[in-house]
């Protein structure tokens, strides 16, 4: 059967989104997405087919572009028709973000079956929207709605052969996201040098030409082989979005959130609190930073049994989580 998934935004939507897309068959999918780099480069580098939509979110936007969005989602409506009416989809699945409310308008329009995937422990506004229409919910965190199979985030198939208890640690890992994060780059190198840790230092950090790797720290734009990386790391210094966590549990490896502080519904501080809720991380908020205080937690968390803190961080659910999804929509 064939599906279109509308799937735009960071690489932690795009990649869940691509994990389902293997279970259809490259010839079975088509993406609907919107026109950012980052997107033109994963999807190019996946090798499926995808529409670019010249079309981004409206919550943070400056006043012009919220006065041409109307305009611009129209013009993009019109064009996805066209494209599902040609390419012929039995299903349609949301992966949440802007982008989502373009395929469910087309979808009602043509009558095709709708299908959501919420990443986050909170439902986004996007998939709140399309709720009513949506045949089923697939989340990653329990959310207690109606129509809801909890089949949890579809992780990259390199997850699944990696356990943290069984490979040789070999550094810390610093992880900002797909687009890193300035709150990382601008606070924790120098934590990093006073701490002078004997395990070396792989920090991620987006797109800056400021930072210069040592013996003690290696900076990097962007991690192409992430599951190799995070599977060798003694424990993991990161953001809370749903993909990260994921990986995070997949892997059970031991972690230090640091969640997004004006993510939408602060639903990253919600998934993170999941995520230790059985003690395998903690916890930092990053408006309360203060050097030494971080220092601090940073160097008790490097002395804990790492192992222990493993069995804890564990989850399963997310390594089967694309092929019950997909198997899930097939049934219709």
């Amino acid at each position: 059967m064939k599906i279109a998934i509308f799937a735009a935004g960071t690489g932690g939507h795009i990649y869940p989104a691509l994990s389902i897309a293997k279970e259809f068959g490259k010839e079975n999918v088509i993406f609907i997405a919107s026109n950012r780099e980052l997107e033109k480069k994963i999807y190019r580098d996946s090798g499926f087919k995808v529409k670019h939509l010249n079309v981004s979110g409206f919550r943070g936007k400056n006043l012009l572009i919220k006065l041409f969005w109307p305009i611009n989602s129209i013009l993009s409506i019109f064009s996805t028709i066209v494209l599902l009416v040609n390419f012929k989809p039995s299903s349609i699945l949301l992966m949440g973000n802007y982008i989502s409310i373009i395929g469910l308008i087309s979808s009602i329009l043509l009558f095709r079956p709708i299908y959501i995937h919420e990443q986050n422990s909170i439902l986004g506004s996007a998939n709140k929207l399309s709720l009513p229409f949506a045949k089923k919910v697939f989340s990653t965190f329990k959310l207690n709605i109606k129509k809801e199979f909890n089949h949890g985030q579809p992780v990259r198939s390199d997850f699944k052969n990696k356990v943290f208890r069984s490979l040789e640690k070999e550094h810390i890992l610093v992880l900002g996201g797909s687009q890193g994060a300035s709150f990382f780059n601008k606070n924790l190198p120098n934590i990093f040098e006073k701490l002078s840790l004997k395990t070396k230092v792989i920090f991620q950090t987006g797109k800056t030409n400021n930072l210069i790797s040592n013996k003690n720290i290696k900076y990097l734009e962007f991690i192409k082989n992430v599951p190799e990386v995070m599977a060798k790391a003694k424990f993991i210094i990161c953001r809370a979005g749903a993909s990260t966590v994921a990986e995070v549990q997949s892997l059970g490896l031991p972690a230090i959130f640091i969640p997004l502080p004006n993510s939408i519904d602060n639903h990253q501080l919600k998934n993170a609190e999941i995520a230790c809720q059985d003690g395998g991380g903690i916890i930092l908020n990053e408006k309360e930073f203060h050097e030494d205080k971080f220092l601090k937690i940073i160097r008790d968390f490097d002395s804990l049994n790492h192992q222990d803190l493993s069995k804890k961080m564990m989850k399963s659910i997310h390594l089967e989580s694309a092929r019950k999804i997909a198997n899930e929509i097939k049934q219709y």
